[in-house]
């Protein structure tokens, strides 16, 4: 073998031997432990919208990796420049590059626990979705306020002469006869308590919250009292629900209340329904007066007969369960006795017994506090 092709063949032994362990460190970079312990951890966040490049380098500054750019080149390799997934990603310490590529391309986020308590209106339930989740409030009510509009329209189950446009009119902006903003959400974000990724977006929470209420509503119209109903659609129970939870504070008195509710429907009487008067002048848990049961509106139920147009909070099962399966009683009306339950008669005569002893007995308890 002459000199020259000895030569040629030492030169491409070596090539031959430089690839090989280029090769070698490479995959050695790309699928190695990264700096870190595996007993530590880092809460990283990819918003929406975050390139791969952003990611690499917030990666490497938080510690977890010691060249953005092997990270880079991997996942031009593999083709998976734009798979990042947004959310709160929880990372271990010691991952490999190839490792951590796959946790921000697999959508497993750190997973916070929502409560989303009974008796909730919208408003209240969204700012608790916003405090724990990365949306706002208002850009979840005006999506989950289209869903349930859509399957309105769609569905035609609101009552003859409150359709969607009159819906429309009365939920357009605050005014006389609705002093506070109104949204077609109210009453079918389900509560509950939930699990969502961090990085959840609006859509698919609203979209959780309202299929759930929607499975739950037809269950409690399945077991629904045989016989007349009072409530003639989905969202006239979810109506009536939401007042039943407004006033029940004691578990076995919601069938009894929802009983009361629907008798009064049913002989053509006024609900004259403190919380709903409560719901539409912004007053849930705050004295009311006279005065306040004077506003013209079709939520007043003191001046405007059968159910207000819409829910008055987010009911939960066992109030949607009580108002389609209501006790068997005559009672008409119902008191507070002062301890958390209700004193429930059957005649006004009764009734107004009963309001003047819970009267004498409030009246002595402030003459005690004030001795």
């Amino acid at each position: 073998m002459s000199r020259i092709w000895r030569i040629l063949l030492a030169v491409l032994l070596l090539l031959a031997v430089a690839a090989v362990g280029g090769s070698w460190w490479a995959w050695s970079q790309w699928t190695g432990p990264g700096p870190g312990s595996a007993d530590t951890s880092v809460v990283v966040e990819v918003p929406v919208g975050m390139t791969l490049l952003a990611a690499a380098d917030t990666l490497e500054a938080r510690g977890l990796l010691r060249d953005a750019r092997v990270l880079l080149a991997g996942a031009r390799l593999t083709g998976q420049t734009r798979s990042l997934r947004a959310g709160l990603y929880r990372l271990p310490g010691g991952r490999s590059p190839r490792d951590l590529l796959a946790d921000l391309t697999s959508g497993r986020t750190v997973q916070i626990r929502v409560t989303l308590a009974e008796g909730l209106d919208a408003e209240q339930s969204a700012a608790v979705l916003a405090d724990k989740l990365t949306f706002g409030a208002e850009r979840f009510l005006v999506v989950a306020d289209s869903l349930v509009r859509a399957r309105a329209a769609a569905e035609g189950w609101l009552p003859i002469g409150r359709g969607v446009a009159w819906m429309d009119s009365l939920l357009a902006e605050p005014g006389p006869q609705v002093p506070r903003r109104l949204h077609w959400c109210e009453g079918y974000l389900a509560p509950d308590t939930y699990l969502f990724g961090a990085g959840a977006d609006p859509l698919t929470v609203a979209r959780h919250l309202i299929r759930t209420q929607w499975d739950r509503l037809d269950s409690a119209l399945a077991v629904a009292s045989a016989g007349p109903k009072v409530f003639h659609s989905p969202h006239e129970l979810l109506t009536l629900a939401s007042i039943v939870e407004a006033e029940a504070r004691q578990a076995n008195e919601r069938t009894r209340i929802a009983a009361v509710y629907s008798n009064r429907l049913r002989q053509g009487r006024r609900l004259e329904a403190d919380p709903t008067v409560a719901y539409l002048l912004h007053k849930r848990g705050r004295r009311m007066f006279f005065k306040d049961l004077e506003v013209a509106s079709p939520y007043n139920t003191y001046r405007s007969g059968g159910l207000p147009p819409g829910p008055i909070g987010n009911p939960g099962l066992a109030c949607l369960l009580a108002a389609a399966r209501p006790d068997s009683t005559r009672e008409l009306y119902f008191v507070s006795d002062g301890h958390g339950g209700h004193v429930f008669s059957r005649t006004l005569r009764e009734h107004q017994e009963a309001v003047r002893r819970f009267r004498r007995a409030k009246a002595a308890e402030r003459r005690r506090r004030g001795g």
